[in-house]
């Protein structure tokens, strides 16, 4: 009946929602079959790309399991941000589709749509009121926190999810309350199948709901028979799905309070970091503190109603007798799961225009718990849209209708007026539209035909330096498998194991013949380029990349090879001291180092690294190498050895747990030892990562801290 009764208002929506989706990415690209607005940047490239591998793979179980994109680490479709509900609806029917097929421009659709006719239900389940619902419903939909977000992470444009959560709430009544607890379960199951934060605040959102009732009703049993029951489901579906294809260690990221919500985040027009960030106030200036996770800017016009409201609730508490006690009373649960959710935002890590004022210590394992949901400022969206709900209910409820309606056309011109250059941004000029890297040289369509596997030299991390730069690539030639993706859920172990099979393949000569590689960065290039050299491996310069294709090397130009012999070792002088940094590896650095968390030194990692050098000329006959270096401390075992290699002569042995003082380390060189271009080679034995100790998220096999190096005549 309802339906009925408002067919024409869910057409004119849906009519809404396709002419902003169509503004919103271009004509073009709503089409299904379009898809390079999709394969120049992030998010959005890993999004398609995720889709592109997993309907290309046969179905496993659980459902999403999806191997073949990101191979050593391939977890599920879950961790590509790929919108699952449509991944699993469209991959039944993948053998009527086109290669170049998307759905994201229909998610758009149906977001806009949702995000329209939900908040309208709200609204107009409170006032019964056509015309103030739906100009209500605009209000809604030019958000900045949803528009902002859809352009670049476009499976957490669901926000009508979250309205989704308060209707649900909103119609519960003690005839119904059954049905609205299964209205709830499928709501939660169905929020894991677009993406996990979504679940996280309905849930708090449910809690609300069970809260308000315990109170009211005052039987713990049934509340937490609800809360178990719906959690148990919604667990035992996650698993079907295929959210445990990773272990929950690896879903620690940055660390809870780096991307939380500043003080000011709700009145800053602007993020402080990332390629995503747009100015959307035509009134405010920025203020310094929102990040990318953070930016949960209100605008003018929901400012301006959010005012009006406040002050009509505080005459009313002060007109009014037990007017605040009621309203206590009557919204218990939604107040306590505003303040927690808030707080949650805010971190321990208290900040006011992005300068700390607060810290307060948390124990290691709950700090690493908290960063498994380490985009803390995502969390108070909940909270954003109860600020508009509450703004327009308690105008509606506190004016004369004609008064109301004029303060939320006031309202909407106001927040159009001052969010303006966003809006101007994503739907006139569509800056957040990237062109993709399109690779035309021959090369990269014969690798397809050649290669299964298409592999980095170095699986970095889940926002590799490659990614962006090949999406397009990986997105559109009918690659296999390929281990260049980003991932969110990650396994640092398997990706730290995958390193380490790179790095013994090489130094043993057995580069596997099914897989191409991009070479991560010069210094990889140069020892591969030694220890490959009388293979029948090919190394080619295509579009600003190295590629080592096995069994290719009659097929290098003599421009390849010309340039190949241009790559030389980085030249040492003597009694010139030279520090290490991972920003600079390309200098003096082949496989085997790592971060140390952007300050001095680099980390060796696994059982080999090596250091590439060509010395001065001199008339010494003898030298000595001098390495400042620091070990793992935390490595207890007794036999923490390393091994150093000067062109593969063995050189020294040194127990790390034995000896006094490793700054003090040293080889003595003879002149005939030498080559034009060396290469000094630690190998480490018993080595044990953070992880394995339960000292840190970290997975990496740490030897030792590199600092420097100093070659001297002795």
């Amino acid at each position: 009946m309802f339906f009925k009764k408002n067919y024409i208002l869910i057409l004119l929506y849906l009519l809404l929602a396709l002419l902003l989706a169509i503004c919103f990415v271009g004509l073009d690209n709503i089409y299904f079959n379009e898809i390079n607005w999709l394969l120049g940047s992030g998010d959005k490239s890993n999004a398609q790309n995720g889709w592109t591998f997993f309907r290309d793979d046969v179905w496993r179980f659980p459902l999403g399991k999806n191997p073949n994109y990101g191979l050593d680490i391939g977890t599920s479709i879950i961790f590509s941000d790929s919108i699952p509900l449509f991944a699993f609806i469209f991959k039944l029917f993948s053998n009527f589709l086109s290669y170049n097929f998307q759905y994201f421009s229909l998610w758009i659709v149906l977001c806009f749509f949702m995000q329209l006719y939900i908040s309208y239900l709200i609204i107009y389940k409170i006032s019964n009121d056509n015309f103030f619902s739906t100009l209500s419903s605009l209000i809604f939909l030019i958000a900045p926190i949803l528009i902002y977000r859809i352009s670049f992470h476009i499976s957490l444009g669901g926000h009508w999810l979250i309205l989704l959560g308060f209707y649900l709430n909103l119609i519960c009544t003690n005839k119904n309350k059954r049905k609205i607890d299964f209205y709830w379960m499928l709501l939660l199951i169905l929020s894991t199948l677009i993406h996990l934060y979504f679940t996280v605040m309905l849930f708090g959102i449910y809690c609300a709901l069970l809260l308000q009732k315990f109170r009211e009703e005052k039987n713990f049993v049934i509340t937490f028979l609800n809360l178990t029951y719906s959690i148990i489901f919604v667990v035992f579906f996650m698993y079907i799905f295929g959210y445990f294809e990773t272990t929950v260690i690896s879903a620690v990221s940055r660390g809870y309070g780096n991307l939380n919500l500043d003080l000011l985040s709700i009145i800053d027009p602007e993020v402080d970091e990332g390629t995503a960030s747009t100015y959307w106030s035509s009134f405010f200036k920025n203020i310094p503190g929102t990040n990318i996770e953070g930016f949960n800017y209100l605008g003018l016009g929901n400012i301006f109603i959010f005012i009006i409201a406040l002050f009509i609730f505080f005459t009313n508490s002060i007109k009014k007798k037990n007017f605040i006690k009621n309203f206590i009373q009557n919204y218990t649960g939604y107040l306590v799961f505003a303040v927690l959710i808030t707080f949650w935002s805010l971190t321990t890590n208290l900040s006011f225009m992005g300068k700390e004022i607060i810290n307060i210590p948390l124990h290691n394992y709950l700090f690493g718990s908290l960063s498994i949901f380490a985009a803390t400022g995502r969390f108070f969206w909940p909270v954003y849209y109860l600020i508009i709900i509450f703004s327009l209910i308690t105008i509606y409820r506190n004016t004369k209708i004609m008064n109301g309606t004029i303060i939320i056309i006031v309202g909407l011109i106001l927040q159009l007026a001052d969010t303006y250059p966003g809006l101007k941004h994503h739907f006139i000029s569509r800056g957040h539209l990237k062109e993709p890297k399109i690779l035309e040289n021959k090369i990269w369509k014969e690798i397809p035909e050649n290669f299964d596997k298409f592999r980095t030299t170095y699986l970095y991390n889940n926002y590799g330096p490659l990614f962006t730069s090949l999406s397009h690539f990986l997105g559109t030639s009918k690659i296999k498998k390929t281990d260049i993706v980003l991932v969110a859920g990650m396994d640092r172990a398997k990706a730290a194991l995958a390193r380490y099979d790179f790095n013994n393949s090489l130094y043993s000569n057995k580069m596997p013949e099914d897989t191409a590689y991009v070479i991560d960065n010069l210094g990889h290039l140069k020892l591969m380029k030694q220890i490959l050299k009388d293979t029948n491996g090919g190394f080619f310069y295509r579009d600003n990349f190295w590629l080592f294709l096995p069994n290719k090397k009659k097929e290098m130009s003599q421009k390849d090879i010309d340039l190949l012999s241009d790559v030389q070792f980085n030249e040492i002088q003597l009694n010139k001291r030279v520090n290490f940094a991972f920003e600079e590896r390309e200098k003096f650095l082949g496989v085997g180092w790592t971060h140390n968390f952007g300050n001095d030194g680099v980390w060796s990692e696994g059982e080999i690294a090596f250091v590439l050098f060509r010395l001065e000329q001199s008339n010494n006959d003898n030298f000595r190498i001098n390495f400042d270096l620091k070990k793992y401390t935390s490595n207890n075992e007794q036999n923490f050895n390393v091994e150093i290699y000067l062109n593969n002569i063995l050189k020294s042995q040194v127990n790390l747990n034995k000896i006094e003082n490793l700054n003090k380390i040293s080889i003595d060189v003879k002149k005939s030892e030498l080559k034009n271009e060396n290469i000094i080679m630690f190998k480490f034995s018993n080595l044990i990562s953070p992880l394995e100790i339960f000292e840190s998220p970290d997975a990496r096999k740490l030897g030792i801290l590199l600092q420097s190096l100093l070659v001297e005549s002795s």
